[in-house]
């Protein structure tokens, strides 16, 4: 680069090879076209492809939508898919540029990218003719990348403002609490929850997990409550389960009481069925914790170096637990570390394979 464009000034050549070196990652987790452009604070922050489509499947396919804080455009093309058009939002001048290029080399021509914050271009709009909106409110500031939803740009206020009977969704981090007045969907991709969506006229219950490999829903009814005599199983759910903040109904759903209420591990005295929402493990032995009693349990069940070691609500590590205890068996192995009430518990377990 220097030696064709010996005038570049020696930043701009280090944002070209950054650009560059994110081309085939950017494809990979977005699914952009061959000769993509991105900034890497712009993918780190994208959809991925597979929650991209998930959050189009949630918006009208008819009419326009309109994409604001757009990026670089993970979502964007995804939307553009499915709907006659697409109107982007997008502050930053670098990623607008970026935006319009991979939409282009992606064929869209039914998508627009307007640059500019969305406080000065949503008055401007006819925002009743939309058929719906995405937002992926900017998270991050001097370098920094904020949880907090007052922190968002734009603001979920001026998000809340746009008319009552438009279809809005909104995607934030997993880790914030939502604000009120939205519905509020945790996201599973894989097996983390790396997303929340507060929705509004989305055919979305009040509360609810999203599968985003094929949109499966749980959503949480209130039941009875369960009493485990003899526990021989355990259930650890979801991380987007956890996040509903009802993940005692989901254990009771299945036939599971939670070991602690501010613990989300369950027990039962029966198999659990098989799910996604959920791993199942076989109890072995549960004992209160002993550090002596820890190695010598595990040592009677031969487990091994590739023994899974988990821990809710106990102080130390699983690698600090891992390096006081030999694990020189053959077989592979669940140590729990937990706690019921004010006792610290210890449960030896084999995974149970999903069928």
């Amino acid at each position: 680069l220097r030696s064709v464009f010996p005038d570049l000034a020696p930043e701009l050549v280090a944002a070209c090879m950054e650009a560059f070196s994110l081309e085939d990652a950017a494809s990979e987790k977005c699914a952009f076209p061959a000769g993509n452009l991105c900034t890497r604070e712009a993918l780190e922050m994208a959809s991925g492809a597979v929650a991209a489509a998930l959050h189009a499947s949630l918006l009208p396919s008819r009419g326009v939508l309109c994409d604001i804080a757009a990026g670089v455009g993970g979502d964007a093309l995804a939307l553009a898919r499915r709907a006659e058009g697409l109107l982007c939002i997008e502050a930053d001048a670098v990623h607008a540029r970026m935006l319009a290029h991979n939409l282009a080399q992606a064929g869209r021509r039914n998508a627009l990218v307007l640059r500019g914050s969305a406080e000065r271009w949503l008055p401007l709009l006819q925002t009743g003719r939309l058929a719906g909106v995405f937002a992926d409110p900017a998270r991050r500031r001097d370098g920094r990348r904020h949880v907090g939803t007052q922190e968002y740009r734009p603001s979920l206020e001026i998000l809340a403002q746009l008319p009552a009977t438009l279809p809005v969704l909104v995607k934030i981090a997993p880790g914030a609490d939502p604000p009120p007045g939205w519905s509020v969907a945790t996201v599973a991709v894989g097996g983390q929850c790396l997303e929340q969506l507060l929705s509004r006229g989305c055919d979305l219950p009040p509360v609810a997990a999203l599968r985003a490999e094929d949109g499966a829903r749980w959503i949480p009814v209130s039941r009875p409550a369960v009493r485990v005599d003899r526990p021989r199983f355990l259930i650890e759910a979801h991380a987007a389960i956890i996040r509903t903040g009802h993940v005692a109904e989901y254990f009771r759903e299945h036939g599971a009481e939670a070991i602690d209420p501010h613990i989300a591990y369950g027990w039962s005295g029966s198999q659990p069925d098989s799910s996604d929402w959920h791993s199942s493990f076989r109890l072995l032995r549960v004992e209160a914790f002993n550090r002596k009693r820890l190695r010598r349990i595990a040592a009677e069940l031969d487990f091994g170096p590739e023994t899974e070691i988990k821990k809710r609500g106990f102080p130390d590590t699983p690698e600090q637990i891992r390096a006081q205890i030999r694990l020189r068996g053959k077989r592979n192995g669940v140590i729990f570390l937990t706690r019921r009430g004010e006792r610290h518990l210890m449960l030896f377990a084999e995974r149970l394979e999903r069928e």
